[in-house]
């Protein structure tokens, strides 16, 4: 089963039956051009004849409704394909959303975005550019064909027999693009990835020596797509050509039979015109097989993303909602990434510093706390809920995370600091609490709150977007904060910073720290280790021992 949108879903049928009746129109003024140019042949054998105004006219209008009803067919399609295209976009983001946080990070960021902008472009011209012309050279071909045999059935023959094979052979030449285009859209899939991934350190890499490398493994990689769009283009370009050698042929034996069979020469004249008319529908078909190639190459990796196992959501009927009050954390016999079956649990309102060496697991706890992770065994529960189980109003409302990757989207330092908030707090709630942090340079310097933030904050120093994210943890106001590593980056103001944001806040907490002035300031310390929690206790207890936890801060205490 398809996890992709229906094309003719979501009020698109309509549109698409509209694009057949467009083809409907073309067909009957294709044949009104026909038997008008049959009847203007007709009056040059004919001198006592009057001038054949009204098939002239009939001619002219024929062709100025076809143009006009192909321009109007054009806006419809991709009308049809923009909208099917963001209908797809729309459920490829939303599907991300819902798939762990560990899943995502495990795609490069280069074919993620390949799926939004390449293949994207590719459903879309396959459904504006595609279907829309399948549907109108379907009803044009065999309506232009009807009218050969009205014409003349033995020049309706003459021509129909070589259109025929030549809609046979774009049938056989066709699927022979499809690994073409995989190739193709393969090979401009690792490019991106390999220039997201290198374009934001370019500086860096010219510092490390590495120019001439990257240049090179650039050069490769563009080589490689070249010869795989020539080969693509080779393959579209001969299909392209069929109708092309089609017309001449069809056109010859059309007279050939016409000289034969004494036809009269206004019928092979309105015959001739019938077969110009068809010639376009043909190229319309050479391009369809293109656009379907490229289609089913990104349709084939849009579904291997929408079938990316999601985080359940385990929900009870009729459940209480959770209590706007902070709430116990609970982790029972819980597996994922490094932990391994972590019993312990946070009570409401408690600050506990998790600590203990680099892939212990102490993010994964972060992650499954946030409802970012699943657990694979065992259970991780909020006063009773499970957080990959809340609905977005009641984790937006209960949870904040300060994370190592939280975002911080281009726009304006308002909206930088205030996302996550349940309730947007007026500007004078904002610069208090961005003050508190340190941001009052930054606010002057951006020209205050309405002033722009780039793309990830990069015009913000490390330690200034830190104290963004604080900042927004602040404002949320939330019931459970998990806060990852949130002095990276800040200077020697970094424990008193984190302490104010913990202490000023009624959240049960859990904070990742390696900073041993930070982990002595809360309630408890959690020491984790090779996937499980060796010690758990108050600091000064723990520090003041011979334990892991004071043996893992000796060098620290030395220091």
């Amino acid at each position: 089963m398809s996890h992709l949108p229906r094309i003719a879903g979501e009020g698109r049928g309509r549109s698409i039956a509209l694009v057949a009746v467009l083809a409907l129109g073309q067909a009957a003024a294709a044949g009104v051009a026909a038997f008008a140019t049959r009847d203007v042949f007709a009056a040059f054998r004919d001198e006592s004849a009057a001038l054949p105004l009204a098939a002239l006219a009939l001619i002219a209008a024929a062709g100025l409704t076809i143009a006009g009803l192909r321009v109007v067919e054009r806006v419809v399609a991709e009308r049809v394909g923009q909208d099917y295209a963001a209908s797809l976009r729309v459920k490829l983001f939303t599907h991300l959303t819902q798939m762990s946080a560990r899943d995502v990070s495990k795609r490069r960021s280069g074919g993620l975005a390949m799926r939004f902008v390449g293949d994207l472009a590719a459903v879309r011209g396959w459904v504006s550019l595609g279907v829309a012309r399948l549907i109108s050279a379907s009803i044009v071909l065999p309506a232009a064909t009807g009218i050969l045999f009205l014409l003349n059935p033995h020049l309706g023959l003459a021509a129909a027999v070589p259109i025929t094979l030549g809609l046979a052979a774009m049938a056989l030449m066709g699927p022979r693009l499809g690994p073409a285009h995989k190739r193709l859209r393969a090979r401009r899939a690792k490019l991106a990835a390999d220039m997201s991934e290198r374009i934001p350190h370019a500086p860096e890499l010219r510092l490390l020596g590495r120019t001439k490398t990257e240049t090179a493994h650039l050069l490769r990689r563009t080589e490689k797509l070249i010869a795989s769009a020539l080969d693509r283009a080779k393959g579209a370009a001969l299909l392209r050509a069929v109708p092309d050698a089609v017309s001449g042929i069809a056109a010859a034996s059309l007279f050939l039979v016409a000289m034969k069979s004494g036809a009269a020469p206004a019928e092979a004249a309105g015959a001739l015109a019938a077969v110009g008319l068809m010639i376009q529908p043909m190229r319309d078909l050479a391009g369809v097989w293109d656009r379907h190639r490229a289609w089913v190459a990104a349709r084939d990796k849009c579904e291997i993303m929408l079938s990316a196992r999601k985080l359940s959501r385990p929900r009870i009927e009729a459940q209480e909602p959770l209590p706007d009050a902070p709430q116990p954390l609970s982790f029972a016999k819980v597996s994922a990434g490094a932990l391994d079956k972590i019993d312990i649990e946070a009570a409401a309102g408690r600050k506990i510093a998790i600590v203990g060496g680099n892939g212990s697991g102490k993010s994964t706890l972060i992650g499954l706390a946030a409802g970012l992770e699943q657990p694979k065994q065992g259970e991780v529960m909020l006063g009773g809920h499970a957080p990959s189980g809340l609905s977005a109003a009641e984790r937006r409302r209960a949870i904040a995370l300060v994370g190592t990757r939280s975002p911080i989207l281009a726009g304006t330092l308002r909206r930088a600091l205030v996302m996550g908030a349940p309730k947007r707090p007026d500007d004078k709630t904002v610069l208090a609490a961005a003050a508190a942090f340190g941001l009052k340079d930054v606010i002057e310097r951006l020209g205050g709150l309405g002033g722009k933030v780039t793309e990830g904050g990069r015009n913000l120093s490390a330690g200034e977007a830190r104290r963004v994210l604080l900042t927004r943890a602040a404002l949320a106001r939330p019931k459970l904060m998990l806060l990852d590593e949130p002095d990276d980056a800040l200077d020697a103001e970094g424990p008193d910073l984190v302490e104010r944001l913990v202490r000023e806040s009624d959240a049960t907490t859990l904070i990742v720290t390696h900073n041993l002035a930070i982990a002595r300031r809360m309630d408890l310390l959690w020491y984790v280790e090779d996937g499980r929690i060796r010690e758990a206790g108050p600091p000064a207890d723990l520090l003041a021992g011979n334990g892991p936890t004071a043996k893992f801060f000796a060098p620290r205490r030395a220091a």
